[in-house]
C-alpha cells in the first residue's frame, strides 16, 4: 500500500474534530466518534483499518514527497543555477555543451553584456563560465571582442 499523501493528512487534521479525534488515538484514548468521523481519519491514512494510529505514516510521507536524486547535468544545478564547474572530464564537458545549447541562440552573433545576462540567469560567476564556453570551443570570442557566437558543429 502507498502512503497517503501529506495534502490529504493536512486537509483532514485541518478540521478540529479531527485533530482532536487523531489526538485521542495517538493518545489511547477512547476516541467516542461516528463511523463517518472514523472513516474520514482511516481514508486520510491517520488511522489503519483497524481503527489503531499508525506509528510509521509521517516517516512514509516524508519519504514519498521527498525529491528524488538528479541525473546527468541537472546534479550541477540548486534552484536553476549552477554553484561552479566541474573541474574537468566529461561532466564539465556535459555541463557545459548543456549551458550553450540552452543559453545561447545558435548562429547568432550577440554582444558582451547580452552573453553576461544570458549566463548570470545560472550563474553569479559569469567571467569563469563565459571563458569555460570558449576555451572549450563551444562559443567563439571575436578577436575584436565585439561579440560571440555559439559554435554549431557539422552534422
Amino acid at each position: 500500500m502507498t502512503a497517503p499523501s501529506w495534502q490529504k493528512i493536512f486537509s483532514t487534521l485541518a478540521g478540529e474534530r479531527s485533530r482532536e479525534l487523531y489526538a485521542r488515538a495517538v493518545l489511547g484514548q477512547p476516541l467516542d466518534a461516528t463511523p463517518k468521523e472514523v472513516q474520514r481519519l482511516t481514508d486520510a491514512g491517520l488511522l489503519t483499518a483497524d481503527g489503531e494510529v499508525d506509528g510509521r505514516l509521517f516517516t512514509a510521507v516524508l519519504a514519498a514527497a521527498a525529491p528524488g536524486t538528479p541525473k546527468g547535468v541537472d546534479r550541477f544545478f540548486r534552484d536553476g543555477r549552477i554553484d561552479g564547474l566541474p573541474r574537468a572530464g566529461q561532466d564539465r564537458a556535459d555541463l557545459l555543451a548543456h549551458l550553450a545549447d540552452r543559453l545561447l541562440p545558435a548562429g547568432e552573433e550577440i554582444s558582451e553584456p547580452e552573453v553576461n545576462r544570458l549566463l548570470g540567469t545560472v550563474t553569479r560567476d559569469v567571467p569563469t563560465l563565459r571563458r569555460a564556453l570558449v576555451d572549450s570551443g563551444l562559443v567563439e570570442r571575436y578577436p575584436d571582442g565585439t561579440g560571440y557566437r555559439r559554435v554549431i558543429e557539422a552534422s
